[in-house]
Order: structure tokens, then sequence, then C-alpha cells
């Protein structure tokens, strides 16, 4: 939920400039919030952070400047940081705050068309959501993919490609941390926004972050199979089936057929590794779907290879 805290008070004291004050205040807050996380202090962590995401959020808001964009990354890279010292602690309840702050800052830049800094929340985001995945810090792994998820669907209602790809790809991610870990809440809840970023993408014509949905599930899927879980490639192929049947409904073509194209890709994998229920669920989920009306295959081809590239970029940045 976005905040009206655009009128929040930062004024200047008698004999500091704006801009002093300012940084004053910046300085202060990450320390304290530092303080709190390295003391184990739950409590001023998460006062720290709310007091730190109404101030992002209040640069975010600034004209644009170079100093004001710096600024506000710095603010972001110092909110990372005292969310991954929090992580160290094994403070769930803070850490959950750090990724809750951060897909707000994260949103309302999105809101106000301020990409550099949304990629840059998002990015922070993404970060300490592997971290916390990794750690096995299920209910803030799972905050993370909410709040990832929120960006992503903000960024799709904006028509930000990257910003929403890059939102999917974290999912993904932070899907396949789960799976490793056997984080069954941040498991399932990651699946099931990664298809509602894709099928929010495919009613705004957002035809490549479907198709990207699409792709990324097959990655997973894939994963899944290769480790021999199939209580995982299930849930996978139950996943694109219904994001598939959406598209479908939305007339996204494109991924309609690259969520064919998974399903049968999972189905022969599951049944070259002797899983006879995960094949028999990729074969009924295969047969709800219609493809009637895709483009002919070697366009498809190109377009999924597009996108494919596009995701190897992303991995590579992160």
């Amino acid at each position: 939920m976005r905040q009206d805290i655009t009128n929040t008070d930062y004024s200047p004291g008698c004999c500091m400039s704006f801009a002093d004050e300012r940084e004053l205040a910046e300085v202060r807050m990450i320390e304290e919030g530092l303080r709190s996380a390295y003391d184990g202090d739950t409590e001023g962590v998460i006062k720290a952070f709310s007091s730190l995401r109404d101030f992002a959020v209040y640069l975010v808001h600034l004209d644009i400047t170079a100093e004001h964009e710096l600024d506000a990354k710095a603010l972001i890279i110092a909110m990372g940081d005292i969310g991954r010292e929090a992580a160290q602690k094994r403070m769930e309840e803070a850490s959950i705050s750090s990724v809750s702050s951060l897909g707000e800052v994260a949103v309302e830049a999105v809101y106000e068309e301020r990409e550099s800094l949304a990629l840059k929340a998002l990015s922070v985001l993404g970060s300490l959501a592997l971290e916390f995945g990794g750690k096995g810090m299920d209910a803030a792994a799972k905050s993370a993919a909410e709040s990832l998820a929120n960006v992503g669907k903000a960024s799709s209602k904006k028509k930000m490609e990257v910003l929403t790809g890059l939102s999917e790809v974290y999912l993904m991610q932070l899907s396949m941390k789960a799976m490793e870990e056997k984080l069954s809440v941040t498991w399932n809840i990651s699946l099931n926004l990664l298809g509602e970023i894709g099928v929010l993408s495919a009613e705004k014509a957002m035809e490549n972050n479907a198709v990207g949905a699409a792709i990324l599930f097959e990655t997973l899927g894939t994963a899944a199979a290769s480790k021999k879980d199939e209580l995982r490639v299930k849930d996978v192929i139950q996943a694109i089936g219904k994001t598939g049947r959406a598209f479908s409904q939305k007339g996204s073509k494109n991924a309609l057929v690259q969520a064919v194209w998974a399903l049968e890709t999972l189905r022969v994998l599951a049944l070259e590794y002797l899983m006879e229920s995960a094949g028999a669920e990729g074969k009924k989920e295969l047969e709800l779907l219609s493809t009637a009306g895709i483009l002919d295959e070697e366009q498809n081809l190109e377009k999924i290879q597009e996108i494919k590239e596009f995701h190897r970029r992303i991995v590579g940045r992160t």
C-alpha cells in the first residue's frame, strides 16, 4: 500500500542548511538501525526501518537531481546492509521489516516513474530475499516473495518491462532456494506469485513478461526433475497449467504456446525419471489447454530465444 508521506517534516534547524539537516537525519537513522541490528534489538530495527522507509519515499518524491538520486540510492543500500545484519542475527521479524520497507520504497519509485531508484531498491530486495532463503528463514523469505511480487505487479501496471522481468527472475531464484532449503511456505507462495505477475503482464499486453513467466516455470520444473523431486515437479506443472489457462483467457498466444511447451517438456522429463504421477499430471494439464491460433513455430522459437537471453543477462547481473 502506498503511503502519502510527501509532507513529512524534515525542516532544518536554525543554524543548518536544509541539505545538511537532511544528511544528518539520514546518518542518524542509519546508525540507529545498524546499532539495533548489532545489538539484536528487534524492536529498534523495526522502528528504524519505519523511519528509513519514510525518508527514502520522501527522497523519491523530490525533484530529480544527481544529489537526490545519490542520496536515495545510498539510503536504499544502507537499508540492505541493516537487513543483512538482521539476517545474520536470525532476527526474523526485523528481516521481514527490511524487505517490506524496501518493497514499499520500490513500489513508490515505480509509481513516481523513478526507474533507476526502483531498480536499486528491487536489486537490494532481491539480494536479501535470496539470503533469507539460503539461511532457511521461511517467514522472512515468504515476506520477501510478497514484496517482490508487489514490485512486479506495480511495474506491470506501469508497463515497465525490465522491472517486471527482474521481479519474475528474483521470484524464480527464490523458488530455487526454497526448493533447496525445503521452505514449503516460500515455495508455494513464490510459485503462485510468479504466475500472477505473468497473468497480469498478459492482461497488459506485455507479451515478453508473460512468456518469461512460463519460461521461468519451465526452468524451475527442470531443476526439480533433475533432483527427482516429484512433488515439486507436480507443483510446477499445476502452476503452469493454471497460468496457461489464464493466458488463454487473456488471448496471450505466445505465452500460451510457451506454457504448452513447458508442460510437454516437464511431462517428458517426468516419464524419463520414472515419475509416473507427475507425468500423468502433465498430460492432464496439457489436455486442458488450447493452442488454437498460436504463432507459427519459427516465430515462437525466435521470441522464446530472445526472452531466454534477457533472463540470462538479468541472472548475470544478480
